[in-house]
């Protein structure tokens, strides 16, 4: 009958979190609100990021201008470039931070920088996550970069958040971004190019050379028209002829300012 009393104190004792204002189970201050976690999307905080790309067009003629090629030389030669944005961010911290509560308080430091290492979605609401001067938590900041009154754990890709609510000092404090950017510009990803090849027996010759996979390798393609003026189209590009001969034409690019 006494080991049944004691079983049932020690019992009694493990369902409870606090006996007046005396916390028997700190350990439990810290409950996690929603224990399955919030589900993070990791940033390599190492990497730089592609912001953006745009496909760059150069062209090496003039339109609407009379215009002399000699045999072998191009009459239109055009190359297409892939440009690229990377960017990489972080937050600095202007001043120093203060969050407190009944457990051991977090400090942001004035002028350190903190890597972004993710983000979560939580109530329909967007917010990152960033180091804390604590291996085990991170510290939680919305959209604007405002340090919100939680921290949380990062237990595997989820985040736990803790219970106990921070008062922040200053008030909406709010980090701010730093970004490096970095633009590259790749090798020609494809062009192609028109070469006046002369006259024989009154047939005008040009070749289209198509380049492709970064200039490395293309087809020769041959155009035959009859030496007279007038307008010819090869790939799309029309070209008025005036005259030519054995050594050299003389003709226009038309297009459309």
């Amino acid at each position: 009958m006494k080991a049944l009393k004691i079983l049932g104190l020690v019992l009694s004792l493990s369902g409870c979190i606090y006996a007046g204002e005396y916390n028997l189970f700190p350990w439990r201050n810290d409950v996690i609100a929603g224990l399955s976690g919030y589900q993070i999307e990791y940033l390599d905080k190492r990497e730089e990021h592609l912001l953006n790309s745009e496909t760059l067009h150069e062209s090496s003629f003039t339109a609407n201008k009379l215009l002399t090629a000699h045999k072998g030389y191009p009459i239109v030669d055009t190359k297409s470039y892939m440009k690229n944005y990377y960017v990489q961010e972080s937050l600095i911290a202007p001043q120093n931070a203060i969050m407190t509560s009944g457990i051991t308080p977090a400090k942001v430091t004035g002028g350190k920088k903190y890597d972004v290492i993710g983000r979560v979605k939580i109530d329909g609401n967007i917010y990152y996550l960033i180091d804390s001067d604590s291996p085990s938590t991170v510290f939680l900041v919305d959209e604007d970069y405002r340090l919100q009154k939680h921290i949380g754990a990062v237990k595997g890709d989820k985040l736990v958040l803790i219970k106990e609510s921070f008062a922040v000092t200053p008030e909406n404090f709010q980090f701010e971004p730093v970004t490096k950017s970095r633009v590259l510009q790749s090798d020609m990803v494809k062009g192609f190019e028109i070469k006046f090849e002369g006259v024989e027996n009154n047939i005008m010759r040009f070749t289209l050379m198509n380049y492709d996979n970064g200039g490395f390798s293309g087809e020769f393609v041959d155009y035959n028209f009859e030496n007279e003026p007038g307008i010819v189209e090869i790939a799309g590009v029309e070209i008025r002829v005036f005259s030519a001969t054995d050594e050299k034409l003389e003709y226009m690019i038309l297009a459309e300012e």
